[in-house]
Formats: structure tokens, sequence, C-alpha cells
């Protein structure tokens, strides 16, 4: 009941507060002003709730001067039942309630939710721990100014207090007693609730004592709207400037915030303009209370399923299984339930509490507002999708560097709103304004019709999980892989999204690898042919005949098929022309399914398949009690869901202020998916549990790893996994790269596996390839900076490959002939006895790279329908043939 409450009413305002303290760091680089700016854009938000409040609470002051005489002498003549009679008989004649006397704590019923909200948001604030302001040494803890033997005094709370009194003294000039001992007594209410809290709070609440202040004295001054105008006018045009020469910001960041801010210079401009529409085209609305009312209240609540239901099941409908089983919440439908609450918060709950605050002016407005708001979001999500390419499981998209739309993109979408503005204002002009209430009902019904038939696809996705996925519970270990002892075996470990450039550093900063990895060679000059799995590693899997250029030319056959051929190549290969054991882990994209559909192996009893990936993750925490659980996904979905829906609900010019370059504007500084990374790395880390060493035949093990497709930061040396990792500054610029730390953390953990293989003798009569089926971005060691590999970004195209042959010994060696990752199986062939074979189509496995590789940059989503395609579809623009030195960036030709 409190998560529903939480959800529903401080939610919403703790998301204010989280955005512009972000938005004030971003312009201010310091936290403390961050906190003044919260204060100040809270105080103004709320005046007009609180200026409401005061007219409740004058009303019920003067109604209580004029019966107080009356009441005075029965309450001096009557008493017990007698008295209640008649004062009840009084209050009635009056048109009074006793119930009304709650209007005089109106002011304070409005300071719990803002006061909860900020307490929730700002007491547990990562991005204020540690961090001074002034005289403050940790705005994460109390500020503790001085000690008195062995009790800190505190001194940021009396401050604040003093400040309450000063603030109460002006506002309770004149009024009664019982204003006078609310107002003192919630002083020293707040004196013992924040005494002992994070100073950051403090410091808020005290602000907000501050500005109550001047707002005390603002009532006391001739004109105060207008002066509170003109010294906002004055702050607006100090921020401009500061935008301006500052350089806080970039240029179209800084226009877009100078733009909306300067919309209160226009404000008496738009009261008039309001002021005209409301006496002309809205009169009947504003004369209908039912009208209008119904109109506001279909078209906030259509809102909330628009943001909050709709764009959650359509996100988690597109592949359902990726969002089952996070840290342990089983069905996604919770995230969709939880989105929603907090989308009718902040959408429905808060708006409708406005609404009757207000009379009749005000609610017309709000209702017009809502349903033209209404009209926008829905053509910002149905007419302007966009493509951003591939979103990730923590909402941000992994294509694009940015969400900035064409400039004439932009326009069209503001022209297509403005149109169905000017369209709606035409109807209204035309009093059929109950056109409105059927449109935003229709609109209601089909949203929801559309999130009930999405919930249907995430409760059949939720099953499949529920039959493929492995459980996380295990607590004992069963051994899936048979090395051979006497003959020979062929090991290909496959890292997902592993960098090439990092290797020779991660060599450097882990001297042992070496030693344990002795023999291998890193070939540098290795290319890939997309930067997705589902385009990159089929390639991978079974070579040239399945790059993207080669699966396009082989329109007979569906990409699924073709996916599902590259797998099972080489496992029949090895099992069939070569008479060894064969076993398969965790088959990237088997069956086009997220969680690798091992039925593809059903027609292959001679090869075992298994899925590891997560498996072993519940058994790993049981084992690491001093690594603290860190719940990172569930935390960033049931934050961001919501963010999205607004994110897609925006128009065009301002989604990229909404995405806010995947942040999402959270003062969670924690960016890695811990639970994901540790889904695979445990399955690195039991692999020596995992194996045996006793197989009579020749062995051939494939496994895919997905642990360095998570970027996190690990403790160095060791590069484990740690709920506080230090970073260890030793210069590099890799120290903080968390890429660069899952590939280390992977790569020691097989360096460890391979002294278990030695110690076994199973190390020098075993291949070992490690490769990837794409790297990941930016510009690693060995690619200079130009303007076309800033277009390309070609560290996503160059994939680890690491080879160690047969009785290969010695420390790394570095190879830079071209090679594509497209070659791992004629490397996992080659020198055998019989000349290997695709089975499927009976073509050689062979190296086919004399023209140099032909990628292709599309950036292709991931859906299950495409299985039933049969090519990759890409824009003429997005080929590039590639040879030679691939950090030559005349060697990369757009064909």
């Amino acid at each position: 009941m409190s998560n529903f409450f939480y959800s529903l009413i401080i939610y919403p305002l703790t998301q204010i507060i989280e955005l512009v303290f972000c938005f004030c760091n971003k312009l201010f680089d310091n936290e403390g002003f961050s906190l003044i700016g919260v204060s100040l854009a809270v105080s103004m938000l709320t005046l007009p709730l609180y200026i409401v409040a005061e007219a409740w609470q004058q009303v019920e002051r003067d109604k209580q001067a004029l019966m107080k005489n009356q009441i005075d002498r029965i309450k001096a003549v009557f008493k017990g039942n007698e008295q209640y009679m008649i004062l009840t008989t009084y209050y009635r004649e009056c048109h009074y309630h006793p119930i009304m006397g709650l209007r005089s704590a109106f002011g304070l019923l409005i300071q719990i939710p803002f006061f909860t909200a900020a307490y929730s948001c700002l007491s547990t604030m990562e991005a204020l721990k540690g961090q001074s302001f002034f005289f403050i040494r940790d705005m994460g803890s109390p500020d503790a100014t001085f000690m008195i033997g062995n009790f800190a005094v505190n001194v940021l709370p009396i401050a604040m207090t003093l400040i309450n009194v000063v603030a109460s003294a002006i506002y309770l000039k004149g009024l009664g007693f019982r204003d006078k001992i609310q107002t003192y007594g919630l002083a020293l209410l707040f004196l013992a609730l924040l005494y002992n809290s994070p100073s950051g709070l403090v410091v808020y609440w005290t602000m907000n004592n501050v500005f109550s202040l001047v707002k005390n004295v603002f009532y006391k001054l001739k004109n105060p709207v207008k002066v509170l105008y003109w010294l906002g006018c004055a702050c607006v045009t100090a921020l401009i400037l500061f935008l301006i020469f500052g350089h806080p910001l970039y240029a179209k960041g800084a226009a877009l915030i100078a733009g909306v801010f300067s919309i209160i210079y226009f404000i008496p401009l738009i009261v008039r303009l309001c002021n005209y529409i409301l006496d002309t085209i809205l009169v009947s609305l504003k004369e209908n209370i039912r009208q209008r009312t119904v109109l506001f209240m279909l078209s906030s609540f259509a809102l909330s399923i628009l943001v909050g239901f709709y764009v959650s099941t359509n996100l988690i409908s597109s592949s359902p299984m990726e969002f089952s089983g996070i840290d342990g919440y089983g069905s996604p439908m919770f995230f969709v339930w939880n989105t929603f609450f907090q989308a009718v918060g902040l959408c429905f709950i808060w708006p409708v509490l406005v609404y009757f605050l207000f009379k009749e002016r005000i609610q017309t407005l709000l209702s017009v507002g809502f349903f033209v708001l209404l009209l926008a979001s829905i053509l910002d999500i149905f007419i302007f999708p966009e493509n951003y390419g591939t979103l990730s499981k923590l909402l941000t998209f992994t294509d694009v560097a940015n969400v900035d739309s064409p400039l004439i993109r932009s326009a069209l979408n503001l022209l297509v709103i403005g149109v169905a503005f000017a369209l709606a204002i035409a109807l209204l002009k035309f009093r059929i304004e109950k056109i409105y209430t059927y449109v935003s009902a229709l609109l209601l019904f089909v949203l929801f019709a559309i999130s009930a038939i999405n919930i249907s696809t995430i409760s059949r996705g939720y099953k499949e999980y529920l039959s493929v996925a492995q459980s996380e519970s295990n607590d004992s270990i069963k051994p899936v892989f048979n090395f051979s002892r006497h003959g020979k075996n062929v090991l290909l470990i496959f890292l997902d999204r592993s960098q090439n450039g990092y290797v020779e550093s991660i060599f450097e900063k882990c001297p042992q690898l070496d030693a344990q990895m002795s023999g291998f060679t890193l070939y540098r000059n290795t290319v890939s042919y997309n930067s997705h799995t589902l385009m990159a590693s089929p390639a991978c899997y079974g070579g040239y005949e399945y790059t993207p250029e080669s699966i396009n030319k082989n329109a007979d056959k569906t990409l699924i098929e073709k996916q599902n051929e590259s797998i099972l190549m080489l496992p029949r290969i090895f099992t069939e022309q070569y008479g060894y054991d064969a076993t398969v882990a965790d088959p990237q994209w088997a069956n086009y399914s997220w969680i690798p559909d091992l039925s593809i192996f059903n027609d292959y009893p001679e090869i075992s398949s298994t899925n590891l990936e997560r498996k072993y993750l519940g058994l790993w925490y049981q084992e690491h009690k001093d690594t603290a659980r860190i719940t990172v996904t569930s935390d960033t979905l049931k934050r961001n869901i919501l963010w999205y829906g607004l994110f897609r609900a925006s128009p065009l010019f301002l989604r990229p202020a909404f995405y806010n370059d995947g942040k999402y504007w959270s003062t969670n500084t924690k960016n890695g998916d811990f639970d994901d990374y540790l889904a695979g790395y445990s399955t690195l880390e039991y692999l020596d549990r995992l194996s045996t060493f006793d197989n009579e035949k020749n062995s051939f093990i494939t496994m895919s790893n997905e642990c360095t497709h998570q970027s996190i930061i690990l403790q160095a040396p060791e590069y484990r996994p740690s709920s506080k990792p230090e970073i260890v500054d030793t210069g590099s610029k890799y120290d903080s790269n968390k890429a660069f730390h899952s590939l280390a953390g992977a790569l020691s953990r097989l360096g460890e596996f391979f002294e278990v293989l030695k110690e076994n003798g199973c190390y020098d009569n075993t291949r070992i390839i490690i490769y990837a089926d794409h790297g990941c971005t930016g510009l690693p060691d060995g690619f200079p900076e130009c303007e076309k590999f800033k277009a390309v970004e070609p560290g996503k195209y160059h994939p680890l490959l690491m080879v160690k042959d047969f009785n290969s010994v010695g420390a790394l060696k570095t190879d830079d002939s071209f090679m594509t990752n497209a070659d791992v199986p004629f490397l996992a062939v080659k020198d055998m006895e019989v000349h290997a074979v695709n089975p499927f189509t009976g073509n050689p496995v062979k190296e086919n790279k004399e023209n140099g590789a032909l990628i292709c940059t599309s950036r292709m989503f991931m859906p299950h329908h495409i299985s039933s395609k049969n090519i990759f579809t890409a824009n003429s623009n997005e080929w590039w043939r590639v040879k030679d030195d691939i950090h030559n960036p005349d060697n990369w030709i757009q064909e």
C-alpha cells in the first residue's frame, strides 16, 4: 500500500526534484548551488498552490471571526449535548460545517508530500555524498560543524529553524493565537525531523524557508505580482547571459533553454490572450462545469494510459523474455504496472488536485490544455516515432550518439501539432465541444485495447521464458565440458562485444596473463562485418558463406534458417567429418530467440547443447556474500520507463532534452549492469567446475559469453566484481573505461581456467580461439582521429581475435595480417586431416578475403518478426569495403 501511495503521490515530485537538480548541476557544476536551484524551482512551482491555500485559509479566518461572538455565547450558556445541538444548528444557518476547518491547515497539508519527496530523494542521493559546499564538508552527512564533548552540533538545522521563525513572524503579524501555535510548532517539528539528516537535505529546506521569507515580504508589497514579474525577467536575463558568455552547454542546448525561459517575457501577452480566448471561444465550456470536468478527467487519464501503459507494454512486448526475471521480479508486468501508477500520479492525480483548487477560468484552460496535450502526444508517438536504432535493456540507444532530429523534420512535427491545435480551437468556436469528450473517450478506449493486446504478447513471452530459461537458484554445478588429455581439443570462446584494441593494455596491467595464456597470438588487424550480434555473429559461426553480403545473395532461405545453419556448421563438421565429441553452450540468437532456443539441435543427438548464461548467478551470490547485490537493471527500469514514455510523447525538438544522453536526468551514477555482467562472468569463474578431463575422444567445445557486452567497473588489478570498486589510477586512459574493465575481468578468469587445463594436461593439446562478433564504440589504440572515422566509428568493427594453436607456447605475440572474424571457422579446422566441408552447402570451409571485407553498417533492430525475411535490409550508403590495414582511413571505401 505504501508503494502504491508513493508511486501516485510522491514519485512525480521526486522526479521534478531530480530533474531540476541535474539541470542546475549541468549549468553550475556545483551540487550546493544545484540544491538552491531545486529549492527555488519548487518554491515557484508551489507558489500558485500556496496562494490558493492562503485564500482558503483567509476564508476560514473570516468565517471564524464572523461566527466567533455567537459561538462564545453558546459555549458560555450551554453544555454537553445541548451545546452540540445548538452549535450544529448555528453552523447550518451559517452554511458552515466543522470539516471546513481543515481549510486552515491546507498550507500544512501542501508541505507534507513535498517534504516527503525531498526527504526520500535528497537524503539518499548519491550525487551529494562526499561533496562539499562552503563550510559543509559532506552534503551526504549531517554538517557536525563543531563538537561539544561527544555531541555533534549541527548548525544548519538551527539556522533553518531561525529563518523559519523570522519568516513566520512576518507572516503571522495580525493573526490569531491558533495560527501562531500551528506555524511555530511546525518549525520545531522540522528541527526535530531534520537535525540529524544529511546536510544537503537541510540546505534544500533552509533555502525553502529563505524563499518563504521572501514570499512573505512580497505579500506586504504593493503590486507584488508586478514586482515578481520584473524580478523573474531579471533572473531569466541573467540566465541567458550566463548561457551565452559562460558556455556551460553546447550552443543548441543553450538556445533551447534560453527559448523556453524567454516565455516569461511574454507572460502579460499570454495572460491577455488566455483571457480573450476564455471570454470568446471558450465561453460555453467555461459555463458548463460538467462538460469541462469530464473532458479534463478523460484527457488526463488517457494521457496516463498513453505515457505509462501503452508505451511500457509496447516496449516490453517487443522482447518479453529480455525483461523477464530481472533482479527476481519474475514477470515483466511488474514494470508495466509500476510505470502505469507513476504515470497516473504524474498525469492524473496531481493535475486533478490542482484542477479542483482553482475556479472555472483556470479549470477551463486546464481542460483544453490537457486535451491538446493528449492530441500532440498521440501525434508524436504514432506519426513521428523516428528510428533511433537498438534500445538496450537500460533504455539507452546503442546505435546513435544523440537523438537530434533534422530541422526540417522537427519543423514538420511542430506544423502537424499546430494544425491539430488550430482544428481543436475551430471546433470550440462553433461550440461543438462535446466532440472533445467523444474523442478523448475513444482515444482512451483504443489505447487501452492496444495495451491489452501488448499484455497478451508479454504474457506469452513470459511463459516462453519460464519454459526455456535456466533456473538462477541452482545450488550445484554439473560438468558440461569434457576435455581429452590424450587426444585433441578445439575450444572456441565467443566474448560478445570485445574490443581488440584493449587486449595489449590488459596484458600490460595483468602481467600474469602472459604465463596463463601462453602461446596466444593476437590478430590486431581484424575487422567484423557489422556492429550488432544479429548480423555479425553468422560469419563468426559459419565463415564467409554467412557474411551479410553472402546471406543477402542467398535469398532462397529465411534469415532464421541461415542463422541456425551458421551455428550448426562447425559442430556438425567436427562430429560428422572428424568424429569429435561436440558441446555447444549459449549459441547466440539460436532460432532467433534472445534466450537461445536449443531445439535447433534436436535433429543432431550427437551434439550436446546447453544454456549457461544466468544459470549460476544465484550460486555466485551465495558464495560471494561480501559482494553486495546491486539491482541496477530493475532500479533503472522502475524509474526510466516512465521517462522513456515522456520521451516518446514529446515533440522531436524536445526529445534530446528528455533523453539527456541516455541519463533521463537521473542522479544515479551507477551506469553498469551488475547482474547482467555477473550472469556471464559467473560462468567463466566456474569453468573449472563445469569441466572434466577424461574424454576418450577428441573434443570440440564452443561457448559464447555476454559478460563483455555489459560495461562495468571492476576492482583492479584482478578485475573482480565489487559493490564499491575503487579505480586504480595508473595514468592510463583505460583506468576508468568500463568496457575495458569488463574484458579484463573476462580474460583474467579465462587465464585462471587455462591454468586448470595445464594442471590436467589439457592445454598443449588444445587449440583455443577467443573471438568477438564486433567491437564497441570509440577509437581504441591504433585508430587516428579523422572525419571519416568519426562517422564510421571503426571501434565498433574491431573485434577480438586471439588464437593459440596446438603445442604453441610463449608470451603474447601480435600479428598484423588482415583478418576478419569470418576466419574463425577456417582457423578452427586449419591443418586437420580432412578438408572441412559445410554440410549445408557442400562448399569447403576456406578464407575469402582477397577483395577485403564488405561491411554492412546498418543499425538493424532485433525483433523476432524479422525471421520471416530472407535478407538483411540496409540502405545503399551502409556498405563499406575494407582491406589491408584497417587502421588506415584510406582503406575504408564506401560502396
